[in-house]
């Protein structure tokens, strides 16, 4: 399972700031283990390890933390596609930015859940979900998303003083005075969500690439493309996907999934069942996945690993993961580890 993916157009992206920082594109993927055939369609999807993978390479090559920063320095509102075409032709800033919420599935998903606009008299959100915790590893996804976002209202409206302030769950990084170069915005740390506090009226305010016209047949299009990912999407996928939400510190019930779905729990266990699937199983490999993939791409502490899959402690952690993969957890990432060093064949 992945934890989620981007169309090729974001590792294009980050391969050519790599570039503007004297890294070369081919070791950067060699390094990555991507292959460029993978990259050759803008929208093929990419799994999002990829991109994590290929943000902290650069960051360690070149010290460049604020590698979100630089990015959504020079992006632009139609790097999301058709979604963003659809944006740029609304009629005010509130159509815009609930267009890119509601496409976003177009360009990116990750199974920690999706962005949010809520609408308040006082101040909209464009709110970013948690992928705490947080390390070189992540951070500038987070950089990434809330400042390509505040690029993009520029783009959007031609203004740039519709933001008031910006906030950040991880604490304040020593990259911090990189954040005053980027926005004049108040920027906050250590907060409990990820967002953009826009000013009071922010949502009405008119865009001047305005067509209703087209903006109607570009939201047609944007949900035709949705409909044809979601086609293939089946009930196992659609249960993977709430899972990612709800699996911190504790293990989420079926109930407690369906009733995000929109079902009743013994609805959801019979369709299920149809497509040859139980909930405990689809638990059960979630869990597996996702912590290969921290062990394999993270430096998270098996504690955080543990909590961040909903298991009561890391022991039952340990003993879960002895099960799937018949050695420990410390065992499994040395052994990455000695291979990520060419130690050993794959």
């Amino acid at each position: 399972m992945k934890i989620g993916d981007i169309t090729a157009n974001y590792i294009h992206e980050l391969l050519t700031i790599g570039t503007t920082l004297g890294l070369a594109p081919s070791a950067l993927l060699s390094q990555i283990g991507l292959s460029p055939k993978a990259l050759q369609q803008g929208d093929e999807r990419i799994d999002l390890v990829y991109l994590m993978r290929l943000g902290y390479t650069i960051i360690q090559q070149t010290g460049r933390y604020d590698l979100g920063l630089l990015g959504a320095a020079n992006t632009h509102v139609s790097r999301f596609g058709y979604a963003g075409l659809a944006a740029l032709t609304a009629v005010n800033l509130g159509d815009a930015l609930q267009t890119l919420v509601d496409f976003e599935g177009l360009y990116c998903s990750c199974y920690r859940g999706s962005s949010k606009l809520h609408v308040d008299p006082a101040g909209a959100q464009l709110q970013f979900y948690s992928i705490s915790p947080y390390n070189d590893y992540n951070r500038f996804v987070v950089d990434s998303i809330l400042f390509t976002w505040l690029r993009s209202l520029r783009d959007l409206t031609a203004q740039d003083d519709l933001v008031r302030s910006i906030h950040i769950e991880f604490a304040a990084p020593h990259y911090q005075v990189s954040y005053t170069h980027a926005t004049r915005a108040k920027v906050h740390f250590s907060q409990p969500a990820n967002f953009l506090l826009l000013r009071e009226n922010a949502l009405s305010t008119p865009l001047p690439s305005a067509n209703p016209w087209l903006h109607q047949e570009l939201l047609q299009e944007c949900k035709k493309k949705l409909a044809q990912i979601a086609h293939a999407n089946t009930w196992n996928h659609r249960v993977q996907r709430v899972l990612g939400t709800m699996l911190h510190g504790k293990a989420p019930t079926i109930d407690a999934v369906a009733e995000q779905l929109g079902i009743p729990s013994w609805t959801l266990r019979r369709k299920l069942s149809d497509e040859n699937a139980s909930f405990q199983g689809i638990v059960d490999s979630t869990r597996k996945d996702v912590a290969l993939s921290y062990l394999r791409n993270t430096e998270l502490s098996f504690g955080e690993v543990s909590y961040l899959l909903g298991f009561s402690t890391p022991g039952a952690f340990q003993r879960a993961f002895k099960r799937w993969m018949d050695t420990t957890p410390g065992d499994y990432r040395r052994l990455q580890a000695r291979r990520n060093k060419g130690a050993l064949p794959e």
